[in-house]
């Protein structure tokens, strides 16, 4: 590659990179550095390499996700020993008799 086409793609890169909003949205500060770009210029360089020589490496790691949680445990009804009771109120049954109150297993 000729010397004059790597200048040219790098000004026209930098253009592009300097055109690129740095700033965050926010109203308050609408301030942007310039002598912050070369610095930015040369993380993103050092990201890019970072990320080509880790590339062989990650391939062989596997998944970086998280293994799924250990489920909850099983919730088992108490012994029948020890179910609720309500009390029912007395009342006439389908013939007419009266039943008197008492204590029922609720399940």
């Amino acid at each position: 590659m000729n010397a004059t086409k790597i200048v040219i793609l790098a000004s026209i890169g930098l253009a592009l990179f300097m055109l690129a909003p740095t700033t965050p949205a926010n109203a308050e500060c609408d301030y942007c550095n310039p002598l912050v770009f070369p610095f930015a210029v040369a993380a993103a360089a050092v990201g890019t390499a970072a990320a080509i020589v880790a590339a062989p490496f990650c391939a062989t790691c596997g998944p970086y996700y998280y293994p799924p949680p250990v489920p909850a445990p099983v919730y088992y009804a108490p012994p029948p020993a020890y179910r609720a009771r309500v009390w029912v109120r007395g009342h006439y049954d389908r013939y007419g008799a009266w039943v008197p109150g008492h204590w029922r297993n609720r399940y």
